[in-house]
């Protein structure tokens, strides 16, 4: 794998020189070209140390980020293919080890940890005009998307859920990832002590509430560290996490939205964004057009399982338009309307941005069969012939936008879930509550869950509502595979769900043939 050895030569000012001929300036084997960044002219002030910092967030805008996701999506059944180069082997879950979208990947995330750790190398020297108050914050900042890229590499390629397990992966602290520079992979203890110890400093020295949410704060370390115990399967530290998260959130800036749709509507500015890397420079954005999607299997028959009053999963029949408003739901039993609460009586349903029979469902007899109501308006997008997020962007403007990496509402699912684990079924019930009553789900359809049926409820929730968003719903079924918590689902739904015959992704072929001492992960050697 090759790494550039600095991330932010764009950043900075280049100055160009053209030379007719060398004779004029005699040798260049001793000469620095004007644009190199060294440590004399990267950071050398104030201004110079925000500009580096800022170049650290937009490391996260990249195709190797953002293809991860279509793949993730994929192989968890959460969308139907991706239109990226090698998705077809995330669907079949026989990935090769040279797939470009995982090599991508992989790259990706250790430009973002080289980005990050030249920042640290150079940032602590004197700077005219930087505070040391400042300066701690900035390392926090730094820190806490190192953490982050870990986190997220040792998920992906390392046995993560294996504390002494040797498979973890390549670590670099606070020193540049040189072109071809060989390196053993460390162990998942190892590795977890690193982004811990990252996330701690954050959490310590991050802002707790900064002037908008592009920036990393205390708040979002403490949610992020909540995931990595979740990664763990170490439910009491994650439950007690992302309990402070949600006691502290509205004090930190942060809340949940009131209506499910505003979390898309309201894009960077949501409420319940805890972090999603963002510029206005359309030049550095990265592409959201995978948030067009079409639902695959596992989420059309999780959705479907969630309509109201269609316990045994009959069809969801949309009338002609002029029929009126009513959505039917074949007579399994007994059938009957489903009621959007708050919307509507007497069995009429009310579908914001709709008018009579004119129900958001993308075109096409199976996707308009299967996908629950309660959250499928919300992520329709306008001319779109699949379901989107982020909806609100105009045509032209859908290849400039960013994501969001985590949500306040993920942080309610990790307490729902890590309560539950633990048998406190009453305050699991209050959690999820909570979360999904902004989508039309009252305290009641809560309650009438069976505390056996609990576990599953909350990931078919969370599955509907974080779908082709952070790469978890993969995390969550490899989770729930190992740890249990399937017995609600019907049989026919426990037969699609993926394999499960690899947890892990390949360590790319070209980083490996770059890397003598890496070791490739199990299952994955002979290829």
């Amino acid at each position: 794998m090759k790494h550039i050895r600095y991330q932010f030569l764009a950043l900075l000012s280049v100055s160009v020189l053209t030379f007719t001929s060398c004779d004029l300036i005699g040798s260049i084997d001793d000469m620095e070209p004007d644009h190199v960044v060294t440590d004399l002219n990267y950071i050398t002030d104030a201004a110079s140390a925000q500009t580096a910092l800022n170049g650290v967030y937009a490391s996260w805008r990249s195709t190797g980020v953002s293809y991860l996701r279509y793949g993730i999506a994929s192989m968890a059944h959460t969308q139907t293919q991706a239109m990226v180069m090698g998705a077809d082997e995330f669907v079949a879950e026989n990935i090769e080890t040279n797939n470009s979208n995982v090599e991508t990947a992989y790259t990706a995330y250790y430009n973002v940890i080289n980005a990050a750790n030249t920042f640290l190398v150079h940032i602590n020297k004197n700077i005219p005009g930087l505070s040391e108050e400042k300066r701690t914050e900035m390392i926090a900042e730094a820190r806490c998307q190192r953490a982050l890229a870990y986190l997220t590499l040792l998920k992906c390629f390392g046995e993560y859920w294996k504390q002494d397990s040797q498979y973890g992966v390549c670590l670099f602290k606070d020193e540049l990832v040189r072109d071809n520079q060989v390196r053993q992979r460390s162990s998942v203890a190892e590795t977890y002590k690193l982004i811990s110890e990252d996330l701690d400093y954050a959490i310590a020295h991050c802002e707790q509430h900064p002037a908008d949410h592009y920036h990393m704060s205390s708040l979002f370390a403490k949610a992020l560290k909540a995931k990595m115990y979740f990664a763990q399967d170490n439910y009491p530290e994650a439950a007690r996490l992302s309990e402070e998260v949600i006691n502290e959130a509205e004090a930190a800036g942060y809340e949940l939205e009131s209506d499910y749709a505003n979390i898309f509507t309201e894009q960077f500015n949501s409420k319940e964004m805890l972090f999603a890397p963002y510029t206005a420079n359309p030049n550095e954005l990265m592409d959201a057009s995978w948030f067009a999607f079409s639902p695959g299997s596992l989420l059309k028959k999780v959705a479907d399982d969630l309509v109201p009053d269609d316990e045994t999963g009959g069809d969801i029949v949309v009338p002609d338009p002029g029929e009126g408003g009513d959505v039917v739901v074949p007579d399994p039993g007994e059938g009957g309307d489903v009621v959007l609460p708050g919307d509507g009586d007497d069995g009429g349903i009310v579908i914001p941005g709709g008018d009579g029979g004119d129900f958001p469902f993308p075109p096409g007899e199976d996707d308009a069969a299967s996908y629950d109501p309660l959250y499928t308006w919300a992520y329709k997008g306008e001319g779109m012939t699949g379901i989107a997020k982020y909806s609100k962007l105009t045509p032209e403007f859908m290849f400039e936008d960013s994501y969001y990496f985590m949500r306040l509402a993920e942080v309610y699912y990790i307490a729902a879930e890590a309560k539950a684990r633990q048998g406190q079924y009453a305050k699991a019930r209050t959690l999820l509550a909570t979360v999904i009553e902004r989508a039309g789900y009252t305290e009641d359809d809560v309650n009438a869950i069976a505390d056996s049926d609990l576990l599953g409820e909350i990931l078919k929730h969370k599955l509907c509502d974080m779908s082709n968003e952070n790469l978890e719903e993969w995390f969550d079924l490899c989770r729930y595979n190992r740890q249990g918590g399937f017995e609600s689902w019907t049989e026919d739904e426990k037969a699609e769900l993926p394999s499960f015959r690899r947890y892990l992704l390949p360590i790319p072929k070209a980083s490996m043939g770059a890397n003598n001492l890496l070791v490739q992960n199990p299952e994955y050697v002979n290829q």
